[in-house]
């Protein structure tokens, strides 16, 4: 199996939970594994990279997202009340859109979605997100 690898993208005012949440959910899978070489491998991207602040303050330190090129495992995109502006970033939505079509698998987390609709990835298809959205 190898290490799988797992892209997650924030922006500013991203919801910590949202990118911290499914990064540690990996990491405990690859503890379980139990096996060197196998499991996952997690990056956390931004447009520009460096420190991004999330909703509650906290700061999460991020690569560049052309540090995300190549084949990915799973794409995580997060969500939180930057998702209002992220969607605004046409940067950042034609780097969800390039790097959804090298991953074997894309997900969002809440209002995610909104990024994910955005850059077109679920034309014609169903999803749901936070009521407050």
């Amino acid at each position: 199996m190898g290490l799988r690898r797992v892209v997650a993208v924030v922006f500013p005012d991203v919801q910590v939970l949202d990118v911290t949440g499914p990064v540690e959910v990996f990491s405990m899978a690859t503890r379980l594994l139990g096996r060197a070489g196998h499991g996952y491998r997690t990056e956390i991207v931004s447009n520009g990279g460096g420190p991004v602040r999330a909703s509650s303050g906290i700061e999460l330190g991020t690569a560049p997202l052309d540090r995300g090129r190549g084949a990915i495992d799973t794409l995580v995109v997060a969500g939180g009340r930057g998702t209002r502006d992220a969607v605004r970033d046409a940067s950042l939505v034609n780097w969800i859109r390039r790097a959804a079509s090298r991953s074997a698998r894309v997900t969002s987390v809440c209002s995610g979605a909104f990024l994910l609709g955005e850059a077109g990835l679920l034309d014609g298809r169903r999803a749901t997100t936070h009521w407050e959205q």
